[in-house]
């Protein structure tokens, strides 16, 4: 069965995975990889058919999640994003985003463990990569980054909030900064919104084959993520498939 909806409405769904994922964490198991199952977790519990309305094109998505079934001290990312497009006229797009998580220090403003040798070298590998940073106060500063038209309707429909737990920013943007707080807040947008109108829209992916075949978990090299959200996109007829990875190196959260 297929849920149909509006597309900032969906926005606004994912966001609220997240907030309650991310709030679920804080303070007892306030770590990054905890934060990352969590929102793992909620994925896999929350995946179904979507179409989604209000654009000019179709938008029909399906998703899931998975996670390594045994840690590797070599990753890039935390959280990878594999992406299966498929457009109306037929051409098939797939590739994967890769994201760094940092948590936001209790009674502080910064974020310690996020380094920029990590950051630079993930991104030797990975151009596209963005770091992730996990806040558990509220946080407006990103807010103003999100698309117009999302926004518009959101808040004419009393849907949008006002704040994330969660920003997304470029990881170059981050290490060029050279310090770790919450000022890195104003570069990045929601999470959610990194997820709806950039990946699942094909922007921000690394689209090399390798780099995708590793991400899937079928060559045995570093550029693989702890944490898989998979998602199938059509923007046509087609019906979205998601992609396929190595069930023998990702399993689905319990």
């Amino acid at each position: 069965m297929t849920t149909q909806m509006h597309y900032a409405e969906f926005a606004y769904r994912v966001e609220s995975w997240l907030v309650s994922a991310i709030r679920s964490c804080y303070p007892s198991s306030w770590d990054e990889d905890q934060i990352t199952l969590s929102i793992a977790d909620k994925f896999a519990a929350s995946a179904e058919s979507i179409s989604l309305d209000g654009l000019d094109r179709p938008f029909k998505l399906v998703w899931d999640a998975r996670r390594l079934r045994r840690k590797n001290g070599a990753l890039v990312g935390d959280i990878g994003v594999l992406v299966n497009l498929t457009t109306w006229a037929g051409e098939r797009l797939e590739g994967v985003g890769f994201l760094q998580a940092k948590r936001r220090d209790q009674s502080a403003n910064t974020f310690s463990s996020a380094k920029t040798r990590q950051l630079k070298k993930m991104t030797r590998k990975v151009p596209s990569a963005r770091l992730l940073l996990y806040d558990y106060d509220n946080v407006s500063a990103c807010m103003d980054n999100w698309v117009a038209a999302i926004a518009d309707y959101s808040y004419r429909r009393g849907l949008a909030p006002p704040y994330t737990h969660c920003v997304s920013l470029p990881a170059a943007t981050a290490f060029k900064q050279g310090r770790y707080t919450t000022e890195l807040h104003k570069f990045g947008v929601p999470l959610s919104f990194q997820l709806v109108a950039r990946y699942f829209r094909g922007f921000d992916l690394e689209l090399d084959e390798r780099i995708v075949d590793a991400a899937k978990g079928n060559i045995d090299e570093v550029s693989v993520a702890r944490t898989l959200i998979m998602v199938g996109v059509s923007t046509g007829e087609h019906e979205p498939t998601l992609p396929e990875v190595d069930g023998n190196r990702y399993e689905r959260p319990a």
